[in-house]
């Protein structure tokens, strides 16, 4: 990414949007399922990951730290179990976000993790009914 990340740069100022409503409305359709799969879960969090390289916009890249924080922890839900997908580069937020930045990989963009959910909703849906 080209621009002034560090200067000014302050990660509490930056918050994910629209994310939550994405990860309800999916939701929404497991909630007929009486029994999730953890298998499942995570099966579709590769699913997303792989989607994020390969499907504009990708992930950014400049030293291949953001892509390189990428974690799926399985977890336990109050409903069955779930998994928490991200990355861990304390500027994640800020490179999703960033809507005016110019970014040194072609194809990549903001908003990347939250384009490859809403893309795939149904085949997130899909991926973790045919786990079972």
């Amino acid at each position: 990414m080209r621009g002034k990340v560090a200067k000014g740069f302050n990660v509490k100022d930056f918050e994910l949007k629209g994310i939550q409503d994405l990860v309800k409305n999916i939701n929404t359709h497991l909630d007929g399922l009486k029994i999730r799969s953890s298998k499942g879960m995570l099966h579709a969090a590769m699913f997303i990951r792989r989607d994020m390289e390969k499907t504009e916009p990708k992930i950014p890249v400049d030293t291949g730290n953001l892509r390189g924080s990428w974690f799926t922890n399985p977890v336990k839900g109050r409903f069955g179990p779930g998994v928490l997908m991200g990355f861990t580069a304390a500027y994640a937020v800020y490179v999703h976000e960033n809507m005016e930045a110019t970014f040194n990989r072609p194809g990549s963009g903001a908003k990347f993790f939250e384009a490859a959910l809403l893309r795939n909703k149904r085949e997130i849906v899909r991926i973790i009914k045919d786990s079972l």
